[in-house]
């Protein structure tokens, strides 16, 4: 009977501690993590469903941008070597490889980011001027500029495509030994540009 007594009083002296309040908070709490957490897992699974044909539709441009850039860089490297061309034919030259550019940067521009197509479309502004440049100097190093922005929009293109993490990630799986005495030049050659102008700063490739 004593225990009996004891226990209850036990048992009720435990249930006066349990606030209602916090009953409820906590089921509520529980009621929105597990909403977030199924939300989570929902985008997840569609994320992974449309991150392949996303990615697919996107370096299709891209390959079609790099395309349209490597063609305007062999006229722009024309343009610039070549005192053949006249004057008005430089610019016409130039003014096409630059709006071929400038309408597929236009109408692709859902997949393709705007600021790297703005670059893209300016790369070769101003080619047609640099045989005009009287002094050396100046003409090499214009024509070094017109270079760099192809260099640089070639290095955007791979990033933003995607292509240059998928290449990190072969890399770190199947650690290729690419290296050859005209890959250990080309890298000097990226490790220290002022060499380029010694010989071969107008090669595509570096």
């Amino acid at each position: 009977m004593l225990f009996s007594l004891y226990g209850s009083t036990e048992l009720n002296v435990g249930r006066r501690h349990v606030n209602p309040v916090w009953t409820s908070l906590i089921g509520l709490v529980g009621v929105i993590l597990g909403v977030l957490l199924n939300e989570g897992i929902r985008r997840s699974r569609r994320i992974e469903t449309f991150s392949p044909k996303l990615f697919e539709k996107r370096l299709k441009r891209y390959e079609q941008l790099m395309a349209l850039l490597q063609a305007g860089y062999k006229v722009a490297s024309d343009v610039m070597s070549n005192p053949a061309h006249p004057k008005e034919e430089r610019h016409a030259l130039i003014s096409e490889a630059i709006h071929s550019i400038a309408r597929f940067t236009d109408q692709e521009e859902l997949y393709i980011d705007p600021e790297l197509g703005t670059h893209c479309v300016a790369t070769f502004m101003g080619a047609e001027d640099v045989l005009l440049i009287k002094d050396p100097k100046e003409r090499v190093e214009a024509e070094q500029d017109v270079r760099e922005m192809y260099k640089e929009a070639k290095r955007m293109i791979r990033e933003d495509s995607g292509i240059f993490e998928i290449e990190k990630l072969f890399r770190s799986i199947h650690k290729p030994r690419i290296t050859s005495r005209v890959i250990d030049r080309i890298r000097y050659l990226r490790a220290h540009p002022e060499e380029l102008n010694k010989g071969i700063g107008g090669e595509d490739n570096l």
